[in-house]
């Protein structure tokens, strides 16, 4: 039984409804519903404090309404009508702000307020009038940590963080709500960096019942295309509860499991959800995630350049040595050749001046020489031998006579003397003794 089942006096509402009711105790509608706020107030006098899950949140001009419910394992065993009125919406709102929480479907609410039944609709409600945010907090980082623990047992929790990250990320596929200044902002970063960044961009919700389902179904298709290097998830700031939806287990599953690694831009700077916990690497906002690429592949350009400059300073040092040694080795035959002409010049010059000096001797030695050789030539000459009594005898067919073998009887024989010639006939032939 519940306290107000203990506390309940049955004579004290029966008195109640006698007073108000017709002699025969019978009240009209709206007489009981009144005695029964009277009891409602008197037991409930300082209000009450209830916990429980919003839903169905609607706002209506300067008044909310809503269900707050009761669930246990998976089962709804009570609902409770809340209802928010003018200024106690004001105040709810406001407690709710001051720790960036906003009142929505899904939250987890210790409010405090007086039940009462409406006299028009007969509706049994609980009129708000304060909240605890601290609840609301702890409700939603102990889930988170409970979270954060599946992950991490699972062994998803790190998986995106060892995917190799490319150098030279060009291609980013880009998740976020196109047309939001998160959006402006990360594309005219990029087109300003004076890069040559491809942006494939996957237009999608970023907070509301489909923001999940789409976010995840656009981490899945730009982690199975070949033409992205990078996956980026951007969104701007906004309360707790707006970023609710990338504490969600279904996208940091597909993020922990994207083969592409995941960068993240989320909200504020003091925001850290699960999806930035298992991404990659996570930024403070969108405008930091974008400038994070572009350092990246600057820094990876400045790298190239600075590898090339000092290439260059290397050849060139390179080259200046070769050019010296060369212009050294072309000085010393330079010198070499300089050298053998002189020394060719001087030969030169001593020939000539030999040939100039000495052209009589030469000339004379000749002459001696040329009058030997013409009196060899001379005593040589058949005629000037002939003269001396030297004869040729040959045969009739002109061969040269030199043996008497050679002579044949009755052959005719020609004898050249030094001034003519004389025919003969062999009669006999007598050789030589010895």
């Amino acid at each position: 039984m519940s306290s107000f089942d203990d506390d309940f006096d049955d004579d004290e509402f029966e008195d109640e409804i006698e007073d108000e009711g017709s002699a025969d105790g019978t009240l009209s509608v709206s007489e009981f519903i009144k005695a029964v706020n009277r009891v409602l107030t008197r037991e409930f006098r300082p209000g009450v404090w209830v916990q429980g899950e919003v839903v169905k949140w609607r706002v209506v001009g300067r008044n909310a309404y809503c269900q707050l419910v009761e669930n246990k394992n998976g089962k709804s065993v009570g609902t409770l009508e809340l209802s928010l009125f003018n200024d106690n919406l004001v105040r709810v709102n406001n407690k709710l702000r001051e720790h960036r929480v906003a009142m929505e479907d899904g939250i987890k609410v210790r409010v405090l307020g007086k039940p009462e039944v409406w006299d028009a609709a007969g509706k049994f409600s609980l009129v708000v009038t304060s909240i605890d945010p601290r609840f609301t907090l702890g409700d939603m980082q102990a889930t988170r940590d409970e979270l954060v623990k599946k992950l991490k047992t699972a062994g998803l929790y790190d998986e995106n963080r060892n995917r190799n990250f490319p150098d030279l990320p060009l291609r980013i596929g880009v998740i976020t709500s196109v047309g939001t200044a998160a959006w402006h902002d990360i594309h005219s970063r990029f087109a300003a960096s004076g890069l040559p960044f491809q942006l494939k961009v996957a237009n999608v919700r970023v907070q509301g019942d489909v923001a999940v389902p789409q976010i995840v179904d656009a981490l899945w298709a730009l982690g199975a295309r070949d033409d992205i290097d990078v996956i980026m998830m951007v969104r701007g700031g906004g309360s707790k509860t707006d970023l609710a939806c990338f504490d969600a287990e279904a996208i940091a599953v597909a993020i922990a499991q994207s083969p592409l690694p995941v960068i993240t831009g989320l909200g504020h700077e003091i925001d850290v959800s699960i999806a930035d916990e298992v991404a990659h690497a996570h930024y403070t906002t969108p405008t930091a995630c974008a400038a994070a690429l572009i350092d990246h592949v600057q820094a990876m350009v400045d790298a190239a350049e600075s590898g090339w400059q000092s290439i260059a300073r290397h050849t060139g040092g390179l080259l200046d040595v070769a050019e010296a040694r060369l212009l050294e080795r072309a000085g010393g035959i330079r010198t070499m050749a300089v050298g053998a002409v002189e020394r060719a010049n001087t030969r030169l010059a001593l020939v000539t001046q030999q040939l100039a000096t000495r052209p009589g001797a030469i000339l004379s030695g000749a002459e001696r020489n040329l009058s030997v050789f013409d009196a060899r030539a001379r005593l040589l000459d058949p005629v000037n031998t002939m003269a001396r009594g030297w004869s040729i005898t040959r045969t009739a067919d002109g061969s040269t006579l030199r043996s008497t073998k050679q002579a044949k009887e009755g052959e005719t024989l020609v004898t050249t003397v030094a001034d003519g010639t004389i025919t003969s006939t062999v009669t006999r032939k007598d050789a030589a003794n010895g």
